[in-house]
Parts: C-alpha cells; structure tokens; sequence
C-alpha cells in the first residue's frame, strides 16, 4: 500500500528551481492535509546567498535574515496554508536535512537540483544526490526549468 504523505520536508536555497520544488512540496501536503516543514540550510561560507554581509554576520544574524527571506517565502508562495513549519538549520545541506528527517520521521522529501555536470558537480557536490542516496523515506526531485 502506498505511503500517505502527511509530512513532507522541502529544502529551500531561494532559486528558481527551489521554488518549484516549493510548489510541489504544497501540493503534496495539501493533499495529505500534512504538514509541510520548509527549511533552509545556513552553511558557510553563504555568500551566494548573503552577500558580502554573510562574512561579516554571526550565525544568529545570518539565521534571523533566512528566517525573514523563509517568512517572504510563506508570504508569496505558500497561499496561507496553516499546516506549515518554517526552519533554519545551520551545517552542512544534505547532512541537516537528512538528520531533520529521520528526527521528524518525515514521509517525502522535496529536493531541486540545478543539474549541475562536470567540473562543477565535482567541486559542488549535489545536496540532492547525497539526499537520494541516504533518505529515510521517498524523495521527490524536481529539476531546474521543470514544471
């Protein structure tokens, strides 16, 4: 029998594609009437998404200011749905959001992907590779230009 998925964890780093896993994380909770738990990972250096000011801030600093662009984020995208926990983890991406979880017992994870290759997937990383490979649960991957 197919799982419900009553609480889904959907990653955030503020890109187009983010956004659209965002919808898709809505839309699943809706449905469920679930609980959706969007989160985004401070990791440092976070100038890509701080800008200068991320060198300069301290971690509660940099948290209050997610915690506002997540507050945006609800305010713009996520229609007033109720059932909606916004976090600020701080650590490395994939790690945070794989502990987050297991702790929350979560059943789907949101991840985009940016479709990174080469050179720059080997320097980068993917959040969303490693997030596939070690959840505890589905994980639905939404991909960069993709609706």
């Amino acid at each position: 029998m197919p799982r419900e998925f009553k609480t889904v964890l959907c990653g955030t780093d503020f890109s187009e594609a983010s956004y659209c896993a965002v919808d898709y994380g809505l839309r699943f909770a809706r449905n469920a009437d679930g609980t959706l738990i969007l989160t985004h990972v401070v990791h440092v250096p976070a100038g890509d998404l701080l800008g200068e000011k991320a060198y300069t801030l301290n971690f509660q600093e940099a948290e209050a200011r997610v915690q506002a662009l997540l507050q945006e984020l609800y305010a713009t995208r996520l229609d007033g749905y109720p059932k909606c926990e916004l976090r600020v983890e701080v650590g490395d991406p994939a790690e945070q959001l794989l502990k987050l979880a297991g702790e929350r017992r979560v059943d789907l994870m949101i991840t985009a992907t940016h479709g990174r290759a080469g050179l720059a997937h080997l320097v980068m990383g993917s959040v969303a590779e490693k997030i596939i490979r070690h959840a505890p649960c589905p994980v639905f991957v939404v991909r960069a230009g993709i609706e």
